[in-house]
């Protein structure tokens, strides 16, 4: 899983996107960049993404912003995570975010995209040439549908009506794997260009 820390270059504000593992790692990294974490938020609440929130709540004195579809799967992060071998908490979400919700660094302002299918709470976010995109698309794949509350119909409308949207020339970081660019996984992507389907 890719957590991702994005800084408004000229003020050095930085999100903290999915605080899943290696926190302290992660922090170190932000202190060697000069980065001032000021937003801790999960782009969805899977416990891949969210397993060490409690952690970086604890040394941020951040509030873990997420999408409220995505409270219930907080309060049972715990004995989930166990399941995957994480160590971690219950987790209490700090703030919510919606669809069509500006989130500022600086200068930098990211929209907000609900993109339901991979999980009912998925956000991404927008700003000028990125998208920060979650478990939506990756290089060469899309989010998985068959956990609980996803949808493959839901997620193909997610990312043809909202993603689609967006310019070509967009990098997306997504939640696992590398970044990639928007028109190449029009073109290349197996489950975007008809060559797949998702079950």
């Amino acid at each position: 899983m890719n957590a991702t820390l994005v800084m408004d270059i000229e003020s050095k504000e930085t999100i903290f996107f999915d605080p899943g593992d290696e926190i302290e790692n992660i922090l170190k990294v932000a202190k060697s960049e000069n980065m001032n974490i000021v937003r801790l938020i999960a782009t969805h609440c899977h416990v891949d993404h969210i397993a060490g929130a409690k952690l970086a709540i604890e040394k941020l004195r951040l509030p873990l912003e997420i999408c409220p579809l995505g409270k219930e799967m907080l309060g049972s992060v715990g004995p989930i995570a166990a399941a995957f071998g994480y160590i971690a908490s219950e987790i209490k979400e700090g703030g919510y975010l919606n669809e069509g919700d500006i989130v500022n660094i600086g200068e930098t302002k990211f929209r907000i995209l609900h993109c339901p299918g991979h999980s009912p709470d998925s956000l991404c976010f927008y700003t000028d040439g990125v998208l920060i995109g979650g478990d939506v698309i990756f290089k060469g794949s899309l989010g998985r549908t068959d956990l609980p509350g996803g949808n493959t119909e839901q997620l193909m409308n997610s990312i043809t009506e909202k993603i689609y949207l967006l310019p070509d020339e967009t990098t997306i970081y997504s939640g696992h794997g590398p970044k990639t660019i928007l028109g190449i996984e029009k073109k290349q992507n197996p489950y975007l260009n008809g060559t797949l389907r998702l079950a």
